[in-house]
This record gives C-alpha cells, structure tokens and sequence, in this order.
C-alpha cells in the first residue's frame, strides 16, 4: 500500500513538472486603440543580475520559446511556456517593445512563468517604428478583373510587404519605420515601373497613375534562315516589356507611351537584330509610341554566319500524302559540334505521320542555295 501511495505521489510531481505555463495580455497603439496582427513573442531572460548587453560571455540570445499573433481586439495568449524567467516582446517589422514599456532589452521586466496558473494581465503599449504610416491609391482598375496587390521592399524591411488593394483602389501598409523603399504593384500592369519613396515622420500617400496602353502589333522576319524561338524586348530608361515571337512569326504587346527600344531576347547565339520598319520609316533607333496602337511594324532578324543547312527527302510514302505534308525540326540538345533531333512529317489531315528519333548529325557550313533549301 505504501509503495502504491509513493507511486502515485510521484507521479503527480512528475505530472505538475511537465504542465506548461501561459502568458496572456493585451496589446494596444499609443493611441489606445486595439493593435491587431502583431507578432508577440517569449524569450528566455538571463539569469537575475545580468543584462542581455552583458555579451556572449554570460546570456546567449536563443529563439522565442512561444510566439503568437494578437486578434482583432489586441489580446494575445502565448501558451505551452515551461516554467521560467521570460521577456515578452512585440515586433513590429524589426522594431521590439518589450514589456512593458521599452525598446531596449535591458530595462524590460522579466516575467516569472509558473505551472500553477496562467500569466495574466501581461498589457503593454506597442512603440511603432519611427516613421509615418504608407497608404495610397491606384487610379483605375486592373483588365480583366485580376487581384493586384502593392508589394512593399526596402532595406529596413526583414522580408516582402504586401497589402491588397480594395475595390475602391485603397492600399495600405500602416507604420514603417524611416528609410528608402520601392513601390510595386503585382501582378506587374505593363510599362509601370516600381515607384520609389522615402519614409521619414510624416505619414506618405502614393497616388500611383495606370499608363494608357497602346496595342503593338507586327512581324519578324529572318534574312535567311527558320525562325527561331524567342521572344522581343521593348526597352525604356524605366520599364521592360516582351512579346513572345508566333511561329508564323507575328507578335502582339501593349507598350505605354515613350520611345522604345527594340532588342532580341531568348534567341540562340548569333542571332542579330538587323532592322525595325514602320511602313517605309526606319526606326531600328527606337519605336516611339503616342496617343495610337501601332500595327505593321516588321522586324528583321540576320541569322548566324553560315548556317548550317539540312536537306532530306521522305521516300515510301505515296505523293498525294505529301502534298499538304510539312516538315518539322526539334531541336533537342547540342554537344560539341552534333546536333540530336527528331525529323517528323505531319500531314495535316487525318493521316498517320512518320517519325524518326534520335538521328544524329554533324554539322557542317554550307552556302545557302537559292531556293532556301
């Protein structure tokens, strides 16, 4: 029996040991209003007579041992603590308050986490970053009904802001502290390039102006040679914007007004932008947009200097099969001077096609012929 009773006894210490503590409070702006989502976390305190600036030497910063987020009222409740000696600290982007009125870790008040009951009453006044609150507005909404949101970076951010941007195209990101930051929207409306600013005392507003975009339309042409895939960069001293190249060669983009510059990208090596025309104008120097689309625009591509040249022909396959029949190459990797590829013929009724993979070749110069082939 007595045996039993010590069993018992000792397991109910074991079980007191093992409950973890909780903190709980209430968190508010100096104005005295509720501070929402902000980030509350508990770190272990250096033992009584020495202060986080003592160094290394004596208290070695560890990672929060609970961390948690105040709801909509402020409150916050950090649980799972075992019991010790805590700082409670607010972050917000990088600035910390620690309990129960201070940025400085060395006159923060330890707060003592017992097993037997919650921690309560743990208020304190969050002290915002010094520097005003970032809001604006976007003039006009995105086509299409796409989600954009402002997306805030700078130097004396940890990480990424982002604020959705409401119906009535009002955005805001509260307190953040002084500094240099740029201003983006995302997804990225094209020819609108990031927006920057300082933060100093004064609260910023952002009035952020869509560009009116034109619609830019044309065609690539080789001198001689295929096509090959890539893309068309349009280059101004503040955006960048592409537009992918069709297989038939054709190409659409919305460009805001300015003078762009044309340039290839996304090509193999040797490629050359050799002209830009707009009817019997020369604008290889920059396309400039105005007030209306454009359309007609050809561009003209001078492929690498001897190129190579491929001729084949497709025997065992009846003519009128071949008469509406073309021939495709796909190119699949390149390793010192051979080419891998596979040679297709795809009739464009509803025939069978004919294939061969894998063949390999090794690739000679060879003037061009007259007929291209």
């Amino acid at each position: 029996m007595t045996g039993t009773a010590l069993a018992l006894f000792l397991l109910l210490q074991v079980a007191t040991a093992a409950r973890p503590g909780v903190v709980m409070g209430q968190l508010q702006t100096r104005e005295g209003a509720p501070a929402a989502a902000i980030r509350i976390s508990a770190l272990p305190a250096p033992p009584p007579n020495i202060l986080p600036s003592d160094g290394q030497n004596y208290y070695a910063t560890t990672a929060p041992a609970g961390t948690t987020l105040t709801d909509a009222q402020g409150r916050y409740r950090l649980a799972n603590l075992a019991p010790g000696r805590y700082l409670i600290i607010a972050s917000v982007f990088g600035y910390p308050t620690f309990y129960p009125a201070t940025t400085s870790a060395d006159r923060a008040t330890v707060v003592t986490v017992g097993a037997e009951a919650p921690v309560a009453g743990i208020d304190f006044t969050v002290l915002m970053p010094p520097g005003g609150r970032v809001s604006g507005h976007v003039d006009s909404p995105p086509a299409g009904g796409v989600q954009e949101k402002a997306v805030l970076s700078g130097v004396a951010l940890g990480e990424l802001l982002e604020s959705p941007i409401g119906a009535d195209g009002n955005f805001t990101f509260g307190h953040l502290p002084t500094g240099a930051y740029l201003l983006s929207l995302f997804p990225a409306p094209p020819g609108m390039p990031s927006r920057a600013f300082r933060v100093e005392q004064a609260d910023v507003r952002l009035d952020i102006a869509r560009p009116t975009l034109r619609m830019v339309t044309g065609r690539v042409v080789v001198q001689n040679g295929p096509l090959p895939y890539g893309w068309l960069g349009f280059l101004t001293d503040k955006s960048y914007e592409t537009a992918h190249i069709n297989a038939d060669g054709t190409f659409r983009t919305q460009l805001q007004p300015a003078r762009h510059e044309v340039e290839l990208a996304g090509m193999p090596g040797g490629y050359r932008l050799a002209s830009v025309r707009l009817g019997t104008q020369d604008v290889s120097q920059g396309v400039t947009v105005g007030t209306a689309d454009i359309s007609g625009l050809v561009i003209t591509i001078a492929p690498p200097a001897g190129l190579p040249k491929l001729r084949g022909k497709v025997t065992g396959v009846p003519p009128r099969h071949l008469s509406r029949a073309t021939a495709r190459l796909n190119f699949l990797r390149s390793h010192q001077g051979r080419i891998a590829f596979e040679y297709r013929r795809y009739p464009r009724s509803r025939r069978p096609s004919w294939s061969s993979h894998g063949k390999t070749l090794t690739s000679r110069s060879a003037p061009p012929h007259a007929d291209g082939a």
